[in-house]
């Protein structure tokens, strides 16, 4: 009887991506004396990062197995590591305490712990421990939907894309909300399935009103439709919702460089460079005024590209551009630097930027 309580739990835990703590604490309290379900409750509460609620339930649970002598499992001992070593600089510590419990996990069952080892190592950024540990998982269940969404999230969307679309379509409907949706709508859109990407984001919008959302579809309109109102109107919607989501920003100031007001592009260009430290926001505002034919600008926040983030293969490449346009005659002694100095993929980069121009 209790395997049957215990088989219903683990599998709403695995087919459910939005927890109902308040569903799990009644069922655990429908059955207290089934200890494991209880623990089943405080996971849940870790997974929703209810920090404190958790910790004082395990400090109960602990209390309970004491009395009942009933020996800890690897599951128990699991949730009781991840939720009283949870600060960020004890990752190793808890990396090694749940490597402890997977000697407990004689029968390779707790798919649970090696997916929290994933992401634990993800952190640390050693993926090949970190991948092993997610695939372990899957080979436990190969039904177990965390693990195939977090599989399908780190692979490339492009050359990827079709054996992403393939695993987010396997999951069940109550595994998929509007984050899910918009990434197999992104997924799409990179595998040119331009109407089913429209329909994914709309979909995503009837659930919840994202800005993901708002901008993929002003985005759709712009480059694929070229719809410019529409493109504005959904690029405004998603600002609306977050003033400061760079990429609607940025398309923005694209869209209205492709409307030809190049001095509103050039104002909202600047808005973003005042508001955001990224490299990519200075290169966009360099390639929008070597596009303008504005080259001593663009050389400007070359330089100032250089002074933020140090001499690299992209403000390198727009100075390269400059020098060309302006027929200096440095450009090529600094192109063969160019070329010895960085990667085949860098160099990509550099290719794919000379196609844009």
């Amino acid at each position: 009887m209790i395997e049957k309580e215990i088989y219903e739990i683990e599998k709403y835990l695995t087919d459910n991506i939005d927890l109902d703590v308040d569903y799990l604490k009644e069922f655990s309290n429908k059955h207290v004396n089934i200890l494991e379900l209880r623990t089943y409750y405080v996971y849940a509460l870790y997974k929703t990062n209810q920090i404190e609620f958790a910790s004082e339930e395990i400090g109960e649970l602990i209390a309970l197995y004491q009395s009942k002598a009933i020996q800890k499992n690897s599951f128990f001992l699991m949730v009781e590591s991840l939720v009283q070593i949870n600060q960020e600089n004890e990752i190793d510590l808890l990396i090694a305490s749940l490597e402890e419990c997977l000697t407990i996990d004689n029968l390779k069952k707790n798919k649970w712990l090696r997916l929290e080892l994933f992401k634990l190592y993800e952190k640390k950024e050693i993926d090949y421990l970190a991948w092993g540990y997610l695939e372990d998982a899957i080979l436990i269940d190969e039904n177990f939907y965390e693990a195939i969404l977090l599989r399908a999230y780190r692979l490339d969307l492009i050359t990827n894309c079709s054996d992403i679309i393939y695993q987010i379509l396997q999951l069940p409907q109550t595994f998929v909300n509007s984050d899910v949706l918009n990434f197999l709508g992104n997924t799409y859109l990179n595998c040119g399935e331009i109407e089913n990407a429209l329909k994914i984001f709309n979909g995503s919008l009837e659930m919840a009103i994202t800005e993901e959302a708002y901008y993929f579809i002003g985005y759709i309109n712009h480059y694929h439709l070229n719809d410019y109102e529409k493109a504005m109107l959904y690029y405004d919607k998603s600002i609306s919702i977050n003033s400061k989501f760079i990429d609607a920003l940025m398309e923005k100031a694209w869209l209205l460089y492709d409307m030809e007001k190049y001095e509103a592009s050039e104002a909202l260009f600047k808005e973003i460079i005042s508001n955001n430290e990224e490299i990519n926001a200075y290169n966009q505002i360099t390639l929008f005024y070597i596009r303008t034919e504005k080259i001593s600008e663009a050389l400007n926040y070359v330089e100032k590209s250089k002074s933020k983030f140090g001499i690299n293969h992209m403000n390198k490449g727009f100075e390269l551009i400059c020098l060309e346009k302006i027929k200096d005659d440095k450009y090529v002694n600094e192109y063969h630097l160019y070329k010895n100095k960085y990667s085949a993929e860098e160099l990509s980069w550099f290719k794919t930027l000379l196609s844009e121009i």
